[in-house]
């Protein structure tokens, strides 16, 4: 036998005796078969296999030169992306779906939070627009100056500003904006929207990209150093912080010097490392408070090994601490990728300005800059603008979600 602790009854000082205050779990064969088992493990199969099919068509695509049908000129953002998302379907939606039990009672919690449904909604509005909106939009390519500083539907310009004629009707002097341009046009006359499209599919890309790689590093930084103790916890937690001190910046900036095709990919990289010492430290110092807890001292009495007690006892309760840190991280990249936008270097040799962002992708941050140097806030106010709304609305919602998913985590609600 082992004992969780039961969420059904609140521990008290003065309440029943410890063996009342917990579940009585039968060690079935799910817990005490220590052998690998497909059945059991199906998702790290699925996820094994998923990755193993990638690596072979980056491969094919990157190194034979080969096309790969209905995937073709696949940039590698796009399969950082794939391996990305197979992470997330294989260990987060694989497993909701199957405990459906478990999943209405998440949800349950949730829809009674009004903010914590309308982020959700937003939250998977934006997973789909970067996701499959690329496949319906592609950067613009030609030159249209008549169409210049054609102003967003609903909105409207002086006509004086426009180099050609008004899409729009024109009343006033002013130029009204049209559905053909919903969200106007740029200086140069190309169609505002399909560069937002590109630019959510960006941020998709940093967002789960960087939760990717943070959560399984950080976590397992931080459960090795909290079992293990010694010297190996002092030497992973001075990692930890050399990665928390080191200005991530600089680290960028010497991959930046002469890799000019992997721009995006090592940001998420070198800050996503360089951010993840937090999240080892927060888990390690949770586990070593939790494992002194007397419901995992009695599962340790019941004969569970460290795996189970891990699997079943520790990382549940650490999942809100660990959530709540990569949320705060997530839109910190995004932001801090919309900054590098910002950075411009020297280049004598340059037609025009170079940023430290990468120049191969579209993202918020390029097109504020863009609308910020080209015409300011007047009169295309647009250009800066909407792309500025998209970042900031992309920040508020998943700190919202986040915290939503937070409570919704909680074993104890109420308590």
């Amino acid at each position: 036998m082992i004992f969780r602790e039961s969420r059904a009854i609140r521990p008290m000082s003065d309440g029943p005796p410890l063996a009342e205050q917990f579940e009585r779990l039968d060690l079935g064969a799910e817990e005490t078969e220590s052998r690998f088992e497909v059945g059991r493990h199906w998702n790290l199969v699925g996820f094994c296999v998923g990755l193993v099919a990638l690596s072979v068509g980056f491969y094919r695509e990157h190194f034979q030169q080969e096309s790969i049908p209905f995937f073709e000129n696949l940039d590698p953002v796009d399969w950082l992306l794939a391996v990305s998302l197979l992470a997330m379907a294989s260990f987060l939606l694989a497993p909701l779906a199957r405990n459906r039990e478990r999943t209405m009672q998440y949800w349950k919690r949730l829809r009674n939070r009004r903010f914590g449904v309308t982020s959700l909604v937003v939250v998977v509005a934006l997973f789909l627009v970067g996701l499959f909106g690329p496949l319906f939009a592609s950067e613009p390519q030609l030159l249209r100056f008549t169409r210049a500083y054609q102003p967003p539907v609903f909105t409207s310009v002086g006509a004086e500003w426009l180099v050609g004629s008004c899409v729009g009707e024109v009343s006033g002097g002013m130029c009204h904006g049209t559905w053909q341009y919903p969200f106007g046009t740029t200086r140069d006359g190309k169609d505002l929207l399909p560069f937002v499209i590109l630019g959510a599919r960006t941020a998709l890309v940093i967002a789960v990209a960087s939760a990717a790689l943070i959560v399984p590093v950080g976590l397992g930084v931080g459960l090795v150093a909290a079992y293990s103790g010694g010297k190996v916890d002092s030497a992973l937690m001075r990692l930890a912080e050399v990665l928390q001190t080191v200005p991530a910046v600089i680290i960028y900036l010497l991959f930046w010097t002469w890799n000019a095709e992997y721009r995006l990919l090592t940001l998420v990289v070198v800050f996503g490392l360089t951010n993840l010492g937090g999240l080892a430290r927060l888990v390690r110092n949770e586990e070593l408070q939790l494992r002194e807890r007397p419901y995992v001292k009695a599962a340790r009495s019941a004969g569970a090994s460290r795996t189970q007690v891990v699997r079943w006892h520790l990382l549940p309760n650490i999942s809100r601490s660990v959530l709540a840190n990569v949320t705060l991280q997530i839109p910190l990249l995004v932001l801090t990728e919309a900054a590098l936008s910002f950075v411009v270097l020297p280049a004598p040799a340059a037609t025009r300005p170079v940023t430290l962002g990468d120049p191969t992708v579209v993202s918020w941050g390029q097109l504020v800059y863009r609308g910020v140097r080209e015409a300011g806030l007047f009169p295309g106010w647009w250009i800066t603008i909407i792309p500025s709304a998209f970042l900031v609305l992309t920040v508020l919602v998943v700190n919202v979600f986040g915290r939503s998913l937070s409570d919704v985590l909680d074993p104890h609600p109420g308590w």
